[in-house]
């Protein structure tokens, strides 16, 4: 466990945050998040483990060098992204079929933003890291990641899905607009 780190200590008196600590810290953090996306039981998180996180990102941001790891850590995020996509959405959206591919799909997506939405414990990197040094956004990061990993790999199953949808609404059969517009849009 993290000792209680001061934010207004100067930072000779700040205790140096080992990359390893920080991102055992920040794993566990991201595990719990994903078993909550996938429906597992885990206790929600409350602010003080949310400020935990984010105050682990920020002292990790303003050590001195060689112990800033804001690099180490932007790397890390889209790697959390790429991992969270490669292990739930993509197994989960590529086992189903037809209109349940275009339900799975649309639940994952909205999982996606959930996740992208919750690593704002980065929210540091972006303001001093990620600005200064002309990157993609975290949000940016974690919708481009979608797009290349998730809708590249499906995207002619899912073009052959809407169509057959659309053919079958012509030929006069009742289908779930709705699930077609969340695919569309």
């Amino acid at each position: 466990m993290l000792t209680k780190i001061s934010i207004m200590a100067p930072q000779s008196e700040r205790k140096v945050i080992e990359l390893e600590e920080g991102w055992e810290l920040m794993r566990k953090g991201v595990t719990k998040l994903k078993n909550i996306l996938v429906g597992l039981p885990e206790p929600q998180f409350n602010s003080r483990d949310y400020m935990m996180l984010y105050t682990t990102i920020y002292n990790m941001c303003i050590q001195r060098p060689p112990h800033d790891y804001s690099e180490q850590l932007h790397d890390w995020y889209k790697t959390v992204i790429e991992d969270y996509i490669a292990e739930t959405i993509l197994q989960s959206i590529q086992k189903k079929h037809s209109e349940y591919m275009l339900k799975e799909l649309v639940q994952r997506w909205n999982s996606h933003k959930v996740m992208v939405r919750w690593l704002r414990v980065f929210h540091y990197l972006e303001r001093f890291f990620i600005t200064g040094g002309s990157l993609p956004s975290l949000k940016d990061v974690g919708f481009i990641c979608f797009r290349d990993l998730v809708f590249e790999e499906i995207k002619v199953n899912v073009k052959d899905i809407v169509i057959s949808f659309i053919n079958r609404e012509r030929e006069g059969e009742h289908i779930d607009g709705g699930l077609l517009k969340h695919n569309l849009c």
